[in-house]
Formats: structure tokens, C-alpha cells, sequence
């Protein structure tokens, strides 16, 4: 689950004492013009010590400061919708709901401070270009403390939007999330990032925690 800039078409320049956070900043700066997007996204899902994977895919939505909702179609069928302040997992299987605390969910850093373009991310993150060439660019972001995601962002060479992630979490578990079709800001309908549960349907609700950061 998942859940943070650029100027279209700016170059990174080839010469840079340190072209990782020239990258970063330009990456950055794109997102300061950026207020929505919609994608659609091929998601799967390795769980460390349980073997073989989770593949899903369907439609992304985001729209700034920090709204998103995640669409599954292919795969197990469910829908994840941030409204800023609840994270709604909804599994329409299961006739289950579940309400989870965005400070639980995100806390300050991960891949909703990432979409956000949140300010302090490379405080708490060490940067490294891990791969560079005519198509694409890679950073990897490293949690500075002991806990955390790593994630490990891909951008279009030539305007720095985001094409992929690969985000390593604590538990073992790694998800790769490719996204296509991408639209930069477009209208999206304030409804998308509400959500009201079926009728009938058990909530069960994480509550926000002392320790979530």
C-alpha cells in the first residue's frame, strides 16, 4: 500500500560534485508544480520467509497535500482510500473495513511524505543514485534510523515523473509498483478521497499511536 516535484523537461546537469541531489532537487521542484495525478498501476508484493507473491493491479489516484486512493481491479479486489486523516482499506470479500490512523499508516516519512513532497525528507532519508541513463533515473532513499522504509524511486529521464517504486519495509515484505498512463494535473473529484462504509460491513479501527513518527 501503499502509500510525495519537478520542472517539466529540466535537465540534470552532467557535471555535479553531487548529482544525486541535483537530481533530487529538480525531482522536488517538479513536484512544487504538480497538485494531482492519476495512473494506473501493476502492483506486486514478496513476503519475506512465506514464498511466492501477491500480483495486482488497477487505477492511482493522488491529489495534493496528501489525499490518495488506490483502485485494485486484477487480483484481490479491494479499495485503499487516504483522506488526510484515515486510511480506508476496504475488501469487499472479507465484508471488512479497515480505518487506520494516518500517523500509524505514514507516520512522517515512507511514500505519503515521498507523493507529498514534503519538506525534511532527506533529513530523515540518505540519498543515492543508484542508476542513471537515457530512459530513467534511480534514487535510494535509507531511512537515517535504525526502522523505516527503504524506497527506491524511478523517474523518467527527460521530465523526472515518477515511474516506479520498490519500497522495503521493516518486516521483510517488498513491493514493486510500476505505474503507466500517467496524467499530471488533472481534475480529479473531491469524492475519490472520501469514503463511507457498505452497510452491513464490520469497521475495524488502528487508532493513531504514541509512538507513530
Amino acid at each position: 500500500m501503499l502509500a510525495a516535484a519537478m520542472v517539466v523537461a529540466a535537465a540534470v546537469p552532467a557535471r555535479s560534485a553531487a548529482p544525486v541531489d541535483e537530481v533530487w532537487a529538480a525531482y522536488q521542484a517538479r513536484w512544487q508544480s504538480t497538485r494531482s495525478i492519476a495512473a494506473g498501476f501493476r502492483q506486486r508484493i514478496d513476503v519475506d520467509g512465506i514464498g511466492g507473491e501477491v500480483a495486482s493491479s488497477g487505477q492511482f489516484y493522488f491529489s495534493k497535500p496528501d489525499r490518495m486512493r488506490w483502485d485494485y481491479v486484477e487480483g484481490q479486489q479491494q479499495t485503499v482510500v487516504g483522506d488526510g486523516s484515515w486510511v480506508w482499506i476496504y475488501q469487499p470479500d472479507l465484508e471488512q473495513v479497515y480505518r487506520v490512523a494516518y500517523e500509524t499508516a505514514f507516520g512522517r516519512g515512507g511514500l505519503v511524505s515521498l507523493l507529498a513532497g514534503r519538506e525534511g525528507l532527506t533529513e530523515r532519508y540518505r540519498l543515492e543514485l543508484l542508476e542513471r541513463n537515457d530512459r530513467s533515473v534511480t534514487v535510494r532513499l535509507t531511512p537515517r534510523a535504525d526502522v523505516g522504509e527503504t524506497l527506491d524511486v524511478t523517474l523518467a529521464a527527460d521530465t523526472l515523473d515518477l515511474r516506479s517504486l520498490v519500497v522495503r519495509d521493516p518486516a521483510g515484505s517488498t513491493t514493486y509498483v510500476e505505474f503507466d498512463d500517467v496524467k499530471r494535473n488533472v481534475d480529479l473529484d473531491p469524492s475519490l478521497f472520501s469514503f463511507q462504509p457498505p452497510a452491513g460491513v464490520d469497521v475495524i479501527t488502528t487508532p493513531a499511536t504514541a509512538s507513530a513518527e
